[in-house]
């Protein structure tokens, strides 16, 4: 079996650390190198984040240290100002409940990151490649975009874009944008414009595709690091959605990441998938960060996406939960 060349491109809390384990264990993929980005929280700790899931993997990808700032959002200050677009709520004894962690509570890493950054590292990467990588960002695009801006050649050297971020009936931050895309609006306009192959993996799939409690127990029940340091995160998710955005079913959450990284693998986990044209509101109003999905069988503009409005919630979590399985103290 050929492996599939990616890299991913995080902004590593809690999805994307199982994101990270899912695709460090699929036998389908080679991850090349993981480059992280500021978005759940400052890029120290995204970082540092990362490093500590590469570790827990007992794996020895290298990974890069990409964008600290959007490019350019945060520049006008009646604007957003980046990283405040996590609410927290506290539960019935008073404990704040995050989404994400500054730390995971998994051993510190003892790797380091590598010394190019992560914009050259694409640059780099991409233009000796034989056209050949997927890239897996799903956290905001700012290091793609800046990438793309000073190299555009890098373009044509994109096999495809697998993408988690957006969303069009579903939203989290605000009533038009889901927090990747908000972040840094303009990064993502420049990757949806690039011409690139891209699939969005929306809030729309990822609310679908939710892992439940008895799963995470499951996961436990395996008595290894990983399961274990799964189950907490998937617990921690969980009371975070039941307190600031509840799921159907109030005892579980979306692991919006890893549905990306399992998609790459295996396409049919999206359903109701729609091939239409996308954009993204960049004006600072009230949508600013919207993700515009044209619903028209004849777009006015190019189409230039695959957006899935749905998931196969057990076959997302058989499949994450095999891979995470296969590692073993």
């Amino acid at each position: 079996m050929e492996k599939k060349k990616v890299i991913l491109d995080v902004d590593t809390g809690s999805d994307d650390a199982v994101a990270i384990l899912c695709a460090l264990a699929a036998p389908e993929l080679d991850v090349l190198g993981i480059c992280t980005v500021a978005g759940n929280k400052g890029l120290d700790f995204t970082t540092d984040n990362t490093l500590r899931v590469v570790d827990l993997a007992k794996s020895n990808v290298p990974v890069y240290r990409g964008c600290r700032e959007p490019m350019v959002c945060t520049l006008n200050k009646n604007r957003h100002g980046g990283f405040d677009g996590h609410r927290t709520r506290k539960d019935e004894n008073g404990n704040e409940a995050e989404y994400h962690k500054d730390h995971l509570d998994i051993p510190a890493a003892t790797s380091t990151i590598q010394p190019e950054h992560a914009v050259f590292y694409y640059i780099d990467t991409l233009m000796k490649s034989e056209g050949d990588i997927t890239l897996i960002p799903v956290g905001p695009l700012t290091n793609i975009a800046m990438a793309m801006r000073i190299e555009p050649e890098i373009c044509k050297k994109i096999k495809e874009i697998v993408l988690m971020g957006g969303g069009c009936r579903q939203t989290n931050c605000s009533p038009a944008a889901e927090f990747n895309i908000w972040i840094d609006p303009e990064a993502a306009k420049i990757v949806m414009d690039s011409g690139v192959p891209v699939t969005i993996v929306p809030l729309d799939a990822t609310h679908k595709a939710c892992t439940t409690a008895e799963e995470a127990q499951e996961m436990r029940s395996w008595g290894t690091k990983v399961g274990t340091a799964v189950a907490e995160l998937v617990d921690e998710r969980i009371l975070a959605y039941r307190l600031a955005q509840p799921m159907e079913n109030l005892y579980s959450a979306p692991i919006h990441d890893a549905l990306a990284v399992c998609a790459v693998i295996d396409r049919s986990v999206l359903k109701d998938v729609v091939h239409t044209h996308v954009d993204i509101d960049i004006g600072g109003g009230l949508s600013d960060g919207q993700t515009v999905v044209d619903p028209r069988y004849y777009p006015d503009e190019p189409i230039n996406c695959y957006f899935a409005f749905n998931a196969d919630r057990d076959k997302f979590n058989k499949m994450m939960m095999d891979y995470l399985r296969t590692y073993k103290d």
